[in-house]
């Protein structure tokens, strides 16, 4: 089964990074840009997990957040799982083990990328940017952590005519992720309720 943990990591480096841009010489001015335009957000998306040995898992399912702070996750496939903020706390729940996780907002991001959506828009608090040249058809911005406590190494963003296209994120267990997005809507209404969980009876219930 999908490591959960894997999903997390994962999902909040996608929750960070739905950011258009428009031009290979002003992409990280664009991509500060948009993100402080950026009130909610939703996509579809498309997952592949790469390992160093060459092994991929797939997956795919919705997203959906409103800043500051609340967002869910949510894998259709091949496993059901959900990952829900209120701004406060974080529920990672698995629908198919009866197991969730809780964890406080700022323990479950702290410098993380999903920080970048849901905190206070200074990209250069927690990264180094740099512009890439184009390629396969896209402008790229590589978010490079200054921490080297994090789960990862570098962030690279592909855009396409103004809109995101697709990622690649290099965590430090030489795995890389790589994930396409379609239906992306920024600023359409989302309902607050969303963002609110309830573990339902029976379920595992851990607390960190």
């Amino acid at each position: 089964m999908f490591h959960l943990n894997n999903i997390i990591r994962t999902s909040f480096l996608i929750i960070a990074f739905i950011l258009p841009t428009t031009s290979h010489a002003d992409s990280v001015n664009d991509l500060q840009k948009y993100l402080n335009e950026t009130k909610s957000l939703s996509a579809n998306f498309n997952q592949t997990v790469r390992s160093k040995s060459g092994k991929t898992e797939n997956s795919s399912g919705q997203f959906y957040l409103i800043r500051p702070g609340k967002f869910k996750w949510i894998y259709k496939q091949p496993y059901n799982q959900e990952i829900t903020s209120n701004g406060q706390q974080l529920w990672l729940y698995d629908i198919d083990l009866a197991q969730v996780t809780i964890k406080p907002i700022n323990k479950a991001l702290d410098a993380s990328p999903a920080a970048i959506l849901t905190g206070n828009n200074n990209l250069a608090q927690n990264f180094n940017l740099q512009s890439l040249p184009t390629k396969d058809g896209a402008n790229w911005v590589a978010l490079t952590p200054k921490s080297k406590d994090g789960s990862f190494a570098q962030i690279r963003i592909g855009l396409v005519n103004g809109a995101i296209d697709r990622m690649e994120l290099d965590d430090h267990f030489n795995q890389t992720t790589m994930i396409s997005f379609n239906k992306v809507q920024k600023n359409a209404p989302i309902s607050a309720q969303m963002f609110t969980f309830t573990p339902p009876a029976g379920v595992d219930v851990i607390r960190e």
